[in-house]
């Protein structure tokens, strides 16, 4: 009699993540694991069946014809495993709300919310996936997340309105604003302020280059801080020690943006509570997104 062997779900659930996202990295920020943990668990899953299921090339990852194979039925498993838990588990099943978040308020800028929501909830497990509002989007149109927040200019919104910042530039002392080409930094080049940005320099004939992006709104605000490069940020966020640069810089007007919100109406009920206790939030903050005097 054969051996019955027992796959680890685990390894399947990231494996469905690295087909769904199409890249490790892009996996990894999605599932909270280490890019040389996504890649280890891959490879176990592929020792255990015996091939390889996913290649990788400077363009991301691709399922192989084993791979395309394999993701229908560990989609389908997968989906058992949740479904069984819950009904066996009911009302005491651990919930999981998937929220998306830009990268510059995800820091302080979202802990009220945060907090908020797991005093309210303490039994669900919060994964906060972050990106720029461009990422977030595709997230959300793939499935990825629940709900998700996003930034546009004014003229591009079309989720439900949150509230409306003013986009400003930002540097330290000094008179970086004055070099040609103008360094810029960004935190990601998906950057949803980079097109406007561009657009508004090229109209008031002023040149650019782009110095830095590393996926990091700290580090942005670091090279920000080291008089490196200016970068375009929303006015609430700017932390105080940096300065925003005013019509003496000479550099053009950026437009309001709008920050949205995200979520389906058929949204399972955690998920429709996170998204209150953001409407919640944002109807306490003022213009300039402190929160507001009773």
């Amino acid at each position: 009699m054969s051996r019955l062997r027992t796959i680890d779900l685990t390894l399947l659930r990231t494996f469905v993540g690295v087909a769904e996202a199409g890249s490790i990295s892009a996996a990894a920020r999605r599932l909270h694991v280490t890019q040389g943990g996504i890649s280890q668990q891959i490879k176990r899953l592929e020792a255990f069946f015996d091939c390889v299921l996913v290649e990788r090339d400077v363009r991301g990852s691709r399922l192989t014809e084993r791979g395309t194979g394999l993701l229908p039925h560990a989609r389908r498993l997968l989906g058992l495993n949740d479904h069984l838990c819950e009904e066996m588990l009911g009302a005491t099943a651990p919930k999981t709300v998937r929220l998306g978040v830009p990268y510059d308020m995800a820091g302080a800028h979202f802990a009220p919310i945060l907090k908020t929501y797991a005093q309210r909830h303490p039994e669900v497990e919060v994964s906060l996936v972050t990106g720029s509002s461009v990422d977030l989007m595709q997230d959300y149109g793939k499935g990825l997340v629940d709900l998700t927040i996003n930034q546009c200019p004014m003229s591009d919104a079309e989720g439900e309105p949150l509230s409306v910042e003013a986009l400003v530039w930002v540097g330290r002392s000094g008179e970086l604003f004055r070099q040609r080409p103008l360094p810029l930094c960004f935190v990601t080049p998906t950057c949803t302020f980079r097109s406007t940005a561009f657009s508004l320099l090229s109209e008031a004939d002023i040149s650019w280059r782009v110095v830095f992006e590393n996926a990091s709104a700290e580090a942005t605000l670091s090279t920000v801080r080291s008089e490196l490069a200016l970068t375009p940020w929303l006015r609430s966020l700017v932390p105080d020690d940096l300065r925003v640069l005013g019509s003496e810089s000479g550099l053009p007007l950026l437009p309001d943006f709008a920050i949205q919100l995200k979520v389906a109406e058929d949204a399972h009920p955690a998920a429709l509570d996170m998204a209150e206790v953001i409407r919640e939030h944002y109807l306490g903050l003022d213009r300039n997104g402190n929160a507001s005097v009773k």
